[in-house]
């Protein structure tokens, strides 16, 4: 299924911190997938599907870029 962020929230440390750590590995990840499946869907001339996917991977890297430089 691919690489899939550790969870790391009962490791000791705070749990707020894990948990932002978390969320921000797992938007990140989504953001690469998703720049993957858009371009699939480019190559096969899926415009609409292509279109959808940018904007969904746009959405995961501002989230990845919110959890990373929390304030």
């Amino acid at each position: 299924m691919g690489w899939q962020p550790e969870d790391t929230s009962r490791d000791g440390i705070a749990p707020n911190i894990a948990t932002a750590d978390l969320r921000h590995a797992k938007a990140r990840y989504i953001a690469e997938m998703t720049k993957e499946l858009r371009s699939m869907a480019t190559s096969a001339g899926m415009e609409f599907l292509s279109y959808l996917l940018a904007v969904s991977e746009e959405e995961a890297r501002q989230e990845s870029q919110r959890t990373a430089h929390p304030g």
